[in-house]
């Protein structure tokens, strides 16, 4: 996917017209949601950057409907397990490599 120019507070917009939250900022292959919209309850949630078709009207315009969006949508609890069990999980979240557990071992 070429490079879009994704600003906090953009609003993301489902296929079908409906908001889905705003731009907290882009986190290597995915999109992090401002946790203050309603519908995150509180916590921050990640959606796929493939899911973004583009930019229109100063916002994000889904390639999926936003209910699908929030099925496909990791919670804090997700992120943060996929990027402690897999290897490459960090830098899917745009995170250093941190070596994992065998860094440090001879």
């Amino acid at each position: 996917m070429e490079e879009m120019a994704i600003e906090p507070g953009m609003p993301v917009i489902g296929s079908d017209d409906h908001p889905v939250g705003r731009v907290e900022h882009r986190d290597g292959t995915y999109l992090k949601l401002a946790r203050s919209e309603a519908a995150s309850g509180g916590r921050y949630r990640w959606l796929p950057l493939a899911l973004v078709a583009g930019i229109e009207a100063g916002g994000l315009r889904l390639s999926v409907t936003a209910a699908d969006a929030a099925a496909a949508a990791l919670d804090e609890d997700e992120a943060q397990r996929r990027m402690a069990l897999d290897p490459d999980g960090r830098r899917e979240f745009g995170q250093p490599d941190d070596g994992g557990p065998q860094a440090g071992r001879a």
